[in-house]
């Protein structure tokens, strides 16, 4: 096949590939919901994608496998060198390789080498000795195990199980021999070290692969659990993944087990012989080749290229062709290969004759060809573009074989599931028993939440008790020091004499208290309800969590806010109805006593001074407090029996947001007729009340420490007027329960609102989950079970 109709049947087959991959994985992601797959079919289909991704891989980057593999000192590692033309892999006339080594294409040489870790090498060395059934093999360390007392194990088998004992003995036992003897020395890290350009033909590298001492010290090949190599010598075969693995004849059980893997997953597979010494083709390397295929079930023989090494070794020249003669009639006899696949030569030669490495002291007796290195060469590059690509497709094509048979048995042992009718009656009656049970729920709930919070709130006047609480605990509208008085009037000092005007003291203090109480005042009534506030929200959900039997409180909060969120407690509102009741008693205590200021501010809001008065004490205790700081009675006027009824029965009356609607005539003409009564006797009382008279006994502070008691009265006179006069007076508590009820009513009312339908819709589902999933799952199981099918047959027509 030429290059452009090889790159052309890639493709389809890369095309191919990718989407028998992603219908899988899109499968078994919908499977995932639906268990139309089961367990056995599903790791299968796993097993499916996982060889259809590294053909896949195989495809696209073109990677070529090759495991170099052969008798122990049949010379692979000097193979391998030859072929890639550089001498990394140490090769020796003993037994050189202790672990399989993996060779790439790299733009610069190095090689990596990795280490096991403790537990890593612990766990091959107790498979060893479960080989063996040595007594609590998963239990046991190669640490503490010692030799003597494997020893006595392994040659109590000779009696006691000669089978065992045979089958293992000059192998398993010296494995594990070897490994005791060193491993004191053994660096089990995990480690990663990496060597680089002239490092990778010393002999500290090759020490990982070959061990040292000749061989007799094991330690580091044996902690060795890979070894790659990256050569820029491999630019011809660039995609090429080289493995020189140990010998067919290792005695060592790990590397056994290594090579038939390697062999099984390698595209390809170069078999090295001594062709000098032994053409003939032993039973160690007959069986596992003939024996053994691939995972895919492949022979091993179709991917078989065998190379005779030592060709120089022969002891005449007439040996030469005889020799090879006798290697092609096995390879051909035992049917390992094909004839054409059969190289020869000298490779040890062959990098003497590239001025590779240097050895003096070789010579040959014999003239002979030695061009098979490259022979092997380019047959192995003719072979990736032409018979690998083909042992690919068949590989393609079992797997397609072993998916088709996996959707047959799907379809044939898959029942049909016919849908219900009665499924979205029935579901639907489950909603509709459901939501009126929670409508009843909520309202009954929000009506005993409101019945309680007008026991606390109203009845209990529970914003009065916390702010005069709060008042008391001295953490607000403190008094203040002979140190403020002292720093105020450094500040204020701006005059050459030495004198400084005492009222410009008491004012610059009042002018600083006035800015710093009005806002303690207002912080306090606001920290107040946002507390109450917040602990109502939470029981307003805890009623509706209590209602429905569901407790997702963020979708239950956004809920509520979407249908009282005009209703809902308004900050804005309280610090109009704070200021309303405060602000003039805060702005004449600004003023000094006895001052101007005080007795104008006193006569622009009389009226508001008056009416404070009634709920303070109705004696003109608080007339004579901001007016003389002293809490002297006086009597303002007689209040008329009219008023005083109408006061009465505003009073005795119990008002909630209950009641508030049925007496809004009543109280409205009450009120109406107060503001009236009010009015006439306070334009009596502005006729009687002589201010001149009540400020006689007024002394203003002539000194610092006059200001100092001044300011401090006026403080205590403050507090007991917020407490007793101004707070009552705004009445917080119908306010805030006024703007529950709005909120709590709004809640009630979007019972038959399109929004309480969507929320409940979705607490339902919730709610009723196990009763509404066996049947809304039934029938969505049915519709995604069909879809499945359906495309389950689609794709395996196309297959």
């Amino acid at each position: 096949m030429d290059k452009k109709e090889f790159k052309k049947q890639k493709e389809i087959e890369i095309k191919k590939l990718s989407e028998v991959i992603d219908f899988l994985e899109n499968l078994l992601e919908e499977n995932t919901s639906v268990s139309l797959i089961k367990n056995n079919e599903t790791e299968k289909l796993y097993k499916i994608i996982n060889k259809s991704k590294n053909l896949l891989h195989k495809l696209k980057s073109d990677e070529f496998e090759i495991a170099v593999v052969g008798l122990e000192k049949a010379g692979k590692s000097t193979f391998v060198n030859a072929l890639i033309e550089n001498d990394i892999l140490p090769s020796a006339p003993e037994r050189c390789t202790f672990t399989s080594t993996k060779l790439t294409y790299g733009k610069e040489d190095k090689a990596i080498v990795e280490f096991y870790t403790e537990e890593e090498f612990n766990a091959i060395f107790q498979e060893l000795l479960k080989d063996i059934d040595y007594p609590n093999w998963g239990k046991q360390s190669y640490k503490a195990l010692s030799l003597d007392e494997f020893n006595r194990y392994f040659e109590s088998l000779e009696e006691k199980n000669p089978s065992l004992f045979k089958s293992h003995q000059g192998k398993t036992d010296e494995e594990i021999r070897d490994i005791l003897k060193v491993k004191d020395k053994l660096i089990l890290t995990g480690e990663i070290k990496e060597f680089s350009k002239d490092e990778l033909n010393s002999d500290i590298f090759k020490a990982y692969i070959k061990g040292e001492n000749k061989g007799q010290d094991t330690s580091k090949p044996r902690s060795t659990k890979r070894v790659e190599i990256f050569s820029s010598k491999l630019n011809k075969l660039q995609t090429a993944i080289i493995y020189d693995v140990p010998g067919f004849d290792s005695p060592t059980k790990i590397h056994e087990r290594q090579t038939l893997e390697r062999l099984k997953k390698a595209d390809a597979i170069i078999l090295i012989t001594n062709v000098g010494r032994n053409p003939s083709l032993l039973g160690t390397q007959l069986n596992i080749i003939t024996k053994n295929s691939d995972e895919d079930g492949i022979p091993l023989r179709d991917k078989l290229f065998v190379f005779g090494n030592q060709i120089d070794l022969v002891n005449k020249a007439s040996d030469i062709e005889s020799n090879v003669e006798i290697l092609k009639r096995d390879v051909v006899k035992y049917n390992i290969g094909k004839k054409e696949r059969v190289f020869f030569g000298s490779a040890y030669k062959y990098l003497i004759d590239k001025k590779i490495i240097e050895d003096k002291e070789f010579s040959t007796r014999f003239e002979f060809d030695n061009s098979g290195v490259k022979l092997i060469h380019k047959s192995l590059i003719d072979y990736y573009q032409n018979d690998r690509f083909s042992i690919l497709k068949r590989k393609i094509e079992q797997n397609k074989d072993a998916l088709r048979d996996i959707f047959i048995t799907l379809l044939q042992n898959t029942p049909h599931i016919e849908p219900k009718d009665y499924i979205e009656e029935k579901r639907a009656n489950i909603i509709i028993e459901a939501t009126k049970n929670i409508e009843k729920n909520i309202k009954a709930n929000l009506l005993q939440l409101k019945h309680e919070l007008k026991k606390e709130i109203w009845d209990e006047k529970y914003f009065s008790k916390k702010f005069n609480e709060q008042i008391e605990s001295n953490n607000y509208f403190n008094e203040i020091d002979e140190e403020l008085v002292e720093k105020v009037s450094i500040e204020r000092d701006n005059s050459i004499t030495q004198d400084i005007p005492i009222e410009r003291i008491n004012h610059a203090i009042r002018e600083e208290l006035h800015k710093k109480f009005l806002k303690e005042y207002t912080d306090l009534i606001i920290n107040i309800t946002d507390t109450k506030t917040k602990e109502i929200e939470k029981r307003i959900i805890n009623s509706i969590i209590d209602a429905i039997g569901y407790t997702d409180e963020s979708e239950i909060k956004k809920f509520i806010l979407s249908v009282s969120f005009n209703n809902a407690h308004n900050e804005k509102q309280f610090i109009y109805l704070i200021e309303r009741f405060s602000r003039n008693i805060f702005d004449i205590l600004s003023y000094p006593l006895g001052s101007e200021d005080r007795v104008n501010k006193f006569k622009e809001a009389k009226n508001e001074f008056i009416y404070l008065d009634e709920f303070f004490s109705g004696k003109g205790d608080l007339i004579s407090l901001i007016l003389t700081a002293q809490n002297k009675s006086f009597s303002l006027t007689q209040l008329p029996k009219e008023i005083i009824d109408i006061l009465d029965f505003l009073n005795s009356i119990h008002l909630s947001p209950a009641n508030i609607p049925n007496m809004k005539k009543t109280i409205q003409s009450k009120v109406k007729s107060l503001s009236e009564l009010l009015s006439s006797e306070l334009s009596k009382v502005n006729k009687t009340l002589d201010y001149l008279e009540i400020l006689k006994s007024v002394n203003r502070s002539t000194t610092k420490d006059a200001v100092l008691l001044e300011i401090n009265i006026d403080i205590e006179s403050l507090k007991d007027i917020l407490k007793k006069g101004v707070v009552p007076a705004t009445n917080l508590e119908l306010a805030f329960l006024n703007a529950i009820d709005k909120q709590i009513q709004s809640i009630v009312s979007s019972i038959d609102e399109p929004k309480f339908r969507e929320f409940i819709s979705k607490v339902i589902l919730k709610k009723k989950s196990n009763e509404l999933s066996s049947l809304a799952n039934e029938l969505e199981l049915y519709k995604l079970k069909q879809e499945l099918i359906f495309k389950i047959k689609e794709f395996e027509g196309k297959l």
